[in-house]
């Protein structure tokens, strides 16, 4: 274990790789898909031999796993810090690929691990809601922290609808769109990545287009 994390957060290499793809796909996702019956599609639209930014809306706790069973790419999760405050629930995450980020100031050791997984050839897979959506069929209030860290990268953003994944009695779907280039106008990016969602999903944007402070 201590060769997978260390204090300063998840080692991002071949092998820690190599054990998360295949805790996700061979447990996860046979879990998953006996209960809730997951369904992929848009899978031509991932690049194979480049890091993404995977962005997706956020329903349930089991999105995070989600994202790699869709994409089949280590994932570097950019989780808020209030997660890490429990130290089992940290070690966890630490184990799945997160990183604590600070959404008002981010440190420069988080921005260091970031960097360390795009360099290491890892994705990077962040909520653009921050947290779970309380509403059904509506997205919440998006963040501009995917479209900071793909511009600050230069990396291209892979939108991923995600469909149901809190509902007990039906199907959950994932939804794999096109990519979207990154760009300096990092609020007009926002909007964009949530109309592909809004396309992928068909859930409805937000009642205001105000972006999410906290």
């Amino acid at each position: 274990m201590g060769k997978l994390v260390s204090e300063s957060g998840p080692i991002f290499d071949s092998r820690r790789a190599a054990i998360q793809l295949a805790t996700e796909l061979f447990i996860v996702r046979p879990a998953y898909k006996f209960f809730k019956n997951l369904e992929v599609s848009g899978q031509e639209n991932i690049p194979k031999d480049i890091p993404v930014v995977v962005v997706s809306n956020h329903r349930s706790y089991w999105d995070p796993p989600i994202m790699s069973i869709a994409t089949r790419k280590p994932i570097c999760y950019i989780a808020k810090k209030e997660l890490f405050e429990h130290s089992q629930l940290a070690l966890l995450i630490k184990l799945l690929g997160a990183v604590s980020i600070d959404r008002q100031k981010p440190s420069l050791s988080s921005i260091k691990q970031i960097k360390k997984a795009i360099k290491a050839g890892w994705s990077l897979g962040i909520f653009i809601e921050g947290t779970r959506s309380k509403i059904s069929g509506v997205l919440g209030k998006p963040q501009t922290g995917p479209a900071y860290f793909a511009h600050a990268n230069q990396l291209p953003i892979l939108p991923l609808g995600l469909i149901d994944t809190d509902k007990k009695d039906k199907k959950s779907i994932a939804r794999i769109g096109k990519l979207i280039a990154p760009g300096p106008d990092l609020e007009a990016k926002t909007w964009e990545i949530m109309n592909a969602l809004a396309g992928l999903t068909g859930y409805t944007l937000p009642a205001s287009k105000e972006l999410e402070t906290a």
